[in-house]
């Protein structure tokens, strides 16, 4: 286009004189191209309806680019397009619901459900069909992600659509048109009234298209008004049946996805009055074959449920055996609430598991199920390779601490207190230095338990440094009980520190000191050593 044209076309566009429009149109019938994109582009540009019934009427027959250059004119249209739908040119008909669509002029949807409305009307049944394009887009933009260049407020869009759908549903008796009323369910909200009055209401001439649509519709606006009634407390047993039929992948994608957001305890409150759900069926995909993440939110969802525990277990089972990791987790968490045996057995089963967590959740829990031969598997388990799994028995085993034998210790019969002792010094990974701490209490008496226990507990070889610093105690008692207990502690060291203490003030401490030199230099090199391994087999 030259700069001459240009500039006319530019003039045209914007002069203030309405005899441009002719001129513009007449140019819409002119051979050469250039002029002919220069009007459409002057008359898309003013704000004038008789020019863009003009460009309307031509769409049809427009090249790509020359349609985006009519797309420029959104939001100046309005008036053009509502006359076309209304028009009995069916071309004209056709091409303003074309770009109805692509402009999304939610503006003319009350339009549009007038002449749905109309049953004389030869266009009916088209506009019905853009209503229901129009509100699934309405829908999309309020629940899916946000346009950044629109800057349309969607929520009153929203409001402003389902006004003009309201009032269609309250005229359903006289035209019929179901496809209005899954519209208005699509863009209402579990707050609406009416939605709500038809829901309560069986012999409500919406009734069945209302049901139907959230039963089946797969629109983003059904499933968020279907989860948004799962967080209300006063959701209706109707609708919470409607959400345990709807099997749709995306739908039960979104269900599943709800137990990872914080409203979910509101979501449980609903959950538990649901029996069942039908994509669980017998004849439905198993929980096995959920990705990773969703087995574990599956398993959530049903415990929350109110389904038979019957069921529910089998579910845990089979995720127990068919399941990927998290999903074994989730079923080994969840069969910490279910008493009797079959649980007791699953657990049981779980603490084989290959995954260290699976099996670390399962030792937690085995305590409490008071099995057969539970303290012996959970002392097994301390021995395990994976770190989770040692914690998790001794967080099973939390009783057998240090510092609650030591509380116990006077009140055990000898037998206890070695039995108890061996089983302490395993799961209680502080009994050492707990020991050695207490070996530097200033009460005599704690001190003597100290090596009393050391003794019992047979760690004398482990507690070597802290035995010979009380052979310099100031009680002879406490320095004689070291030197006793020192007899099996066969190092240098100690040989050094007894020999010592045979020059002490004491003759208590003297004798206990010959004594275990005498004892020491009968044994056999690694004598302690072995002692510590017969200990550790015991165990």
């Amino acid at each position: 286009m030259t700069s001459a044209l240009e500039t006319t076309f530019d003039v045209l566009s914007t002069s203030r004189n309405e005899s441009a429009v002719p001129a513009l149109i007449n140019a819409l019938d002119c051979n050469d191209g250039h002029v002919y994109e220069g009007a459409i582009q002057a008359l898309v540009a003013r704000r004038n309806k008789a020019g863009h019934l003009a460009v309307l009427a031509r769409w049809h027959i427009l090249s790509a680019s020359q349609r985006e250059l009519v797309l420029e004119g959104r939001g100046r249209m309005s008036g053009a397009l509502r006359d076309a739908v209304l028009a009995d040119d069916s071309q004209l008909f056709e091409n303003a619901c074309e770009l109805v669509v692509k402009f999304t002029e939610f503006d003319l949807v009350p339009t549009l459900v007038t002449l749905a409305e109309n049953k004389i009307s030869e266009h009916a049944k088209a506009a019905t069909e853009l209503v229901a394009k129009l509100t699934s887009q309405l829908s999309e933009i309020v629940y899916g992600p946000r346009d950044p260049h629109d800057r349309r407020d969607p929520n009153s869009i929203r409001r402003y659509v389902l006004e003009s759908l309201e009032r269609s549903v309250e005229r359903f008796r006289c035209h019929g048109r179901s496809e209005l009323i899954e519209a208005f369910v699509i863009l209402a909200g579990p707050s609406c009234g009416l939605l709500k009055k038809i829901l309560d209401d069986p012999h409500h001439p919406c009734y069945n298209t209302v049901v139907g649509t959230l039963a089946n519709s797969r629109s983003a606006g059904v499933a968020q008004l279907l989860m948004d009634f799962l967080q209300r407390e006063s959701t209706s047993l109707s609708v919470l049946n409607l959400i345990s039929r709807r099997a749709d992948p995306p739908f039960v994608a979104r269900l599943l996805a709800s137990t990872d957001d914080k409203s979910f305890p509101k979501v449980a409150k609903n959950l538990g009055r649901i029996r069942s759900f039908s994509w669980l069926q017998f004849d439905s995909p198993t929980i096995d074959s959920f990705e990773e993440q969703d087995q574990a939110r599956c398993i959530k969802l049903i415990t929350a449920s109110g389904m038979n525990p019957d069921a529910i277990l089998d579910i845990l089972e089979r995720a127990l055996i068919h399941g990927n990791p998290a999903g074994r987790y989730a079923a080994c968490e969840a069969l910490a609430e279910f008493p009797g045996d079959r649980p007791s057995q699953l657990i049981l089963r779980a603490v084989r598991d290959l995954d260290p967590e699976v099996q670390a959740s399962a030792t937690r829990h085995l305590r409490d199920r008071h099995l057969p031969g539970t303290m012996s598997t959970l002392l097994k388990l301390i021995d395990s390779p994976h770190e989770i799994v040692r914690e998790a028995s001794r967080e099973a085993l939390s009783e057998f601490s240090f510092q609650n034998y030591l509380s116990r210790f006077e009140t055990l019969s000898d037998d206890a207190r070695r039995s108890t002792g061996i089983v302490v010094r395993k799961v209680d990974t502080e009994t050492i230095p707990s020991l050695l701490a207490e070996m530097e209490n200033k009460s005599r008496k704690a001190r003597m338990r100290a090596i009393e226990i050391a003794e019992t507990m047979q760690l004398v070889p482990q507690l070597c440094e802290g035995l010979i610093g009380l052979l310099s105690d100031e009680d002879h008692l406490v320095r004689a009980a070291a030197a006793d207990a020192l007899q099996l502690c066969k190092t240098q060291e100690v040989l050094e520190a007894l020999q010592h203490a045979t020059t002490d003030s004491s003759a208590a401490v003297q004798n206990a000191a010959k004594s275990s030199l005498a004892t020491f230099n009968s044994i056999p090199n690694g004598f302690a050593t072995g002692i510590a391994t017969s200990v550790e087999a015991q165990l």
